[in-house]
């Protein structure tokens, strides 16, 4: 079930919902007859747009009216096309919002989108093509440098009645696009309404329980979580640079040690000088000394042979003659 279209008219695509479809069906059915047959899906690119058609609600019931693709069987035959109501509804609240608040597995990443895609065409490096609920283009986050990590790109799944399918996921991370899946089976919400001002202020009410700049956050699984090359290639870097910048300073380290040797080693040669200059000194009194004590030792010898010393010198000792 889709409850929007674009219109496209003088070359120009225009936004449309079911209560204006039912409006010119109703009131203005020439011009409806005109313009029945330009309806397209809501993805941005024209290149990727296919045609819809409008439904009549069934047994007359117009408030059950909804668009879907004229022809089913495309590639991943069903995605995008076999949607509850609860399915669609979060789509377009969630594109209304200014702040989104992400939250996983005690992880919480706020986006400012740049744009909020609905049904968006994505295609795949075999060249094949996904089409994401909800595409996020944002080039401000906190924290920032998801921006370079997931390149500015989110997918956001509606988990109504399915899951992303591993295989889609998968592909999706394989191609760079980062994957949330936002779980809303267990929100309530009315699907028959009296006209598009009672839809409205229930999808206002919505919005505004799940807009972060009303304080809300959307809480639910990351199912991708891919790294680009550029912020790899900055990972890289960084490591790097931290590799250069520890090497760096252990080799300031390392100066500042071999300065400090250096130093130790000219203080030691200084002490080293001193104490070769004490030992002359000390060398040098004792040659004087020996000098001195050999002078003495010959004047001794010389007394001795004297005739006095003879005399009087063994006497005055205590030694008598023999």
């Amino acid at each position: 079930m889709k409850t929007r279209a674009d219109l496209l008219i003088d070359g120009v695509y225009k936004r449309i919902t079911i209560w204006d479809a039912l409006d010119w069906k109703i009131n203005r059915p020439e011009l409806w007859e005109v313009y029945k047959d330009c309806l397209f899906s809501i993805n941005k690119n024209p290149e990727y747009k296919v045609k819809m058609i409008f439904q009549m609600g069934r047994n007359g019931n117009l408030k059950k009216s909804y668009f879907r693709y004229k022809v089913a069987d495309f590639e991943h035959r069903g995605e995008g096309s076999e949607e509850s109501y609860r399915h669609e509804f979060f789509k377009e609240c969630i594109s209304r919002i200014k702040r989104l608040e992400l939250r996983w597995l005690g992880e919480s990443l706020t986006i400012y989108p740049d744009e909020i895609l609905q049904e968006e065409t994505i295609i795949m490096k075999d060249g094949s093509r996904r089409i994401a609920d909800l595409l996020v283009n944002f080039s401000k986050a906190e924290p920032n440098y998801y921006v370079e990590k997931w390149e500015g790109k989110l997918a956001i799944e509606i988990y109504d009645t399915h899951k992303v399918d591993e295989g889609k996921a998968k592909q999706m991370k394989e191609n760079g696009i980062a994957v949330f899946e936002f779980n809303v089976s267990n929100w309530y919400i009315k699907d028959e309404f009296q006209d598009k001002y009672d839809e409205e202020k229930q999808i206002v009410d919505k919005v505004n329980k799940l807009s972060g700049e009303n304080g809300g956050y959307i809480r639910g699984t990351l199912r991708a979580d891919p790294t680009s090359r550029k912020y790899f290639s900055t990972l890289l870097y960084e490591e790097e640079r931290k590799k250069h910048e520890n090497t760096q300073a252990q080799l300031k380290q390392l100066q500042c040690m071999y300065k400090e040797v250096l130093n130790r080693n000219n203080e030691l040669g200084k002490y080293i000088e001193t104490l070769k200059n004490n030992n002359v000194t000390y060398e040098n009194r004792i040659s004087y000394l020996s000098g001195r004590l050999q002078d003495i030792e010959d004047e001794n010898k010389e007394i001795k042979q004297t005739g006095w010393y003879r005399l009087f010198g063994k006497k005055r000792l205590g030694h008598k003659d023999e």
